[in-house]
């Protein structure tokens, strides 16, 4: 039997050597949290001296490759300014189960956005989201309306008020269509 090593190690990685990507397990968390989040800027934490920076948490993967599986706003951050930096990285082994409830918390987050349309995520959480993991995140047993509100510190009226606002704006005019002209 093959002895598993569960012992994680701390190393500062170049990650523009390595192949750095979204572990399969976390990708749907991922394209949900780019839908939602926040496009407002972010305190720039990438000017403090690296050994100050709080470590990714990687998983390793086969020759180079690492997989992330939290933190999408500073690896967002760390893809887009492509600098030469070495960071420092946690490398984890992870159950699919850890990587999922990792992934899903940074969803889960994006609830106490000020800038959140709540029914929208709540829908999207329904449809794409593991439901366990999501109520075992919010201590909730069942994902129903009055447990998001509740979670997300929200009162249903609010709710159900960004609710009707989006349906009165999705809804087609009901004006006279334009002529036909013939020229």
């Amino acid at each position: 039997m093959k002895k598993i090593n569960l012992k994680p190690s701390q190393k500062l990685i170049d990650l523009s050597k390595a192949k750095f990507i979204i572990h399969p397990h976390a990708e749907d968390a991922l394209t949900l949290w780019q839908r939602f989040r926040s496009r407002n800027t972010e305190i720039d934490i990438f000017g403090l001296d690296k050994f100050y920076r709080p470590p990714l948490r990687l998983i390793a993967g086969n020759g180079s490759t690492l997989y992330f599986v939290n933190d999408f706003a500073r690896v967002d951050n760390i893809l887009i300014s492509s600098s030469s930096d070495k960071y420092p990285c946690l490398i984890t082994p992870e159950s699919i189960q850890d990587i999922q409830m990792l992934a899903w918390a940074e969803v889960v987050k994006l609830v106490f956005s000020k800038d959140i349309h709540h029914p929208q995520l709540f829908k999207a959480l329904k449809q794409m989201a593991p439901k366990y993991i999501i109520c075992k995140l919010m201590g909730i047993n069942s994902l129903m309306i009055d447990s998001y509100c509740s979670f997300a510190n929200i009162t249903k009226t609010s709710f159900e008020y960004q609710q009707s606002k989006t349906a009165i704006e999705d809804t087609p005019s009901l004006t006279k269509p334009p002529e036909k002209s013939y020229y």
